[in-house]
């Protein structure tokens, strides 16, 4: 049983391939009866841990009080407003609010050419499923939308920039902490700045997650221009934001939806942003990842598998030699009662750490199982090659282990 028939939509769900019936905290139970501990936690939006009283509270005094309303701005707009642009420390920044990640970064991409008058934009990583981001048919070519994807290669990036220089709207990616070393990341940033060219760090995945706001300035040495949140601002709930300096945010002004004024998610928000900071959050979330993955990687050489487990905070990624030992390994993960993004990222939660214990346990189980099915295997390993595709399939982009040459080949075979 999966998605209802009459949805088109074909989003990929974790095996066993069941319907929610009820979640709380780590754990969420499906319609076989089983309670299953999640770490997709709604593609890593969730944060605190489902129905956490923290956000529930606050919902449900929102409405009770009936304060809540879609018809016009409300002092909680503005606090959440104030709030983000203090977190993220741009002088004078202005904000506009969406519902999505993909909607942000599409604005992100309307306010540069807005501002700058060209067309052009070059882009690294996942910004969403619309037409902006279709894979052109050669590599370093324009799609229909004049988006150019340079896949995370500082020399594909410097390429882009000298072909079309002077018409260069913008330059978005989204940072990836488990596959991109830092250099990379400010060797990108670098690049971006000495071209002149405005820079968006498309923040809606690891944004509010291991610090407020971002991680993108500390680890380059500087801010972007423009910064995009959403998964990490409201526990689950619909929200996203553009946020940046003041000049260039300024092309947003005509940019609403109907849900504009809808406070719920605000209130979210807040909520999660206060429990997040009082108990804290992003430094459990940080820690509780790294202890994760590190209990992981034990397991796994004591089963003597050929599977790498890669980041080291709020988000990991388990990658086997082979796909045939990546199908086992999420199939096993599944029957022992663990709900994993399957061959994406896993994110933990601040629940997560209630059921550490139980978890190790029941990925021990798995492991077991799996090693049935292959057995010791001393020449297998994770070729640089699976962790280039294992990384392609999180990031949308390339690792930085490999040599230039070798990255350009398998990112054509990759598109």
């Amino acid at each position: 049983m999966d998605r209802p028939h009459s949805i088109v939509t074909d989003i990929y769900t974790a095996q066993p391939r069941l319907r929610a019936v009820c979640s709380s905290g780590a754990t969420v139970t499906l319609s076989d009866g089983k309670q299953y501990i999640d770490l997709m936690n709604g593609k890593g939006s969730v944060t605190l841990g489902h129905h956490h009283p923290a956000v529930n509270s606050a919902i449900t005094h929102h409405l009770q009080s009936g304060q809540a309303s879609v018809t016009c701005w409300s002092n909680l707009h503005e606090a959440l407003t104030n709030r983000i642009i203090q977190d993220v420390g741009i002088e004078d920044a202005r904000l506009a609010l969406f519902s999505t990640g993909t909607e942000a970064c599409r604005a992100a991409v309307q306010v540069a050419r807005q501002f700058t008058g060209r067309h052009v934009i070059a882009s690294a990583g996942y910004h969403g499923w619309g037409d902006y981001w279709a894979r052109s048919n050669n590599l370093l070519e324009a799609n229909a939308s004049g988006v150019i994807d340079f896949y995370f290669v500082p020399e594909l990036l410097e390429q882009v920039l000298e072909q079309h220089r002077g018409q260069m709207a913008l330059v978005i990616l989204s940072p990836d902490y488990v596959h991109l070393q830092p250099e990379t990341l400010s060797r990108l940033a670098q690049i971006t700045r000495h071209e002149g060219v405005l820079l968006c760090c498309d923040d809606v995945k690891q944004g509010y997650r291991a610090v407020r706001a971002s991680q993108f300035p500390r680890t380059v040495g500087f801010h972007a221009d423009l910064y995009t949140f959403a998964k990490g601002l409201a526990n689950g709930h619909r929200l996203s934001c553009l946020v940046g300096r003041s000049d260039v945010m300024a092309a947003a002004k005509e940019f609403t939806y109907t849900a504009y004024f809808d406070t719920i998610p605000i209130v979210a928000a807040l909520a999660t942003m206060d429990y997040m900071d009082r108990h804290d959050g992003y430094q459990r979330l940080v820690q509780c990842g790294g202890a994760l993955a590190a209990e992981l990687r034990n397991i796994v050489r004591s089963r003597e598998l050929p599977i790498m487990i890669y980041g080291d905070g709020p988000m990991l990624q388990i990658v086997g030699a082979s796909e045939a030992l990546d199908h086992a390994l999420y199939t096993n993960c599944a029957m022992a009662g663990l709900l994993l993004y399957e061959g994406d990222n896993q994110a933990v939660s601040l629940a997560t750490s209630d059921v550490f214990d139980e978890l190790i346990k029941r990925f021990e189980v798995a492991l077991t199982n799996t090693s049935r099915q292959f057995g010791r295997d001393e020449s297998a390993s994770v070729s640089r090659q699976r962790r280039f595709k294992a990384s392609f399939r999180m990031i949308d982009g390339a690792n930085d282990v490999v040599p230039f040459e070798e990255a350009i080949r398998w990112i054509k075979e990759e598109r």
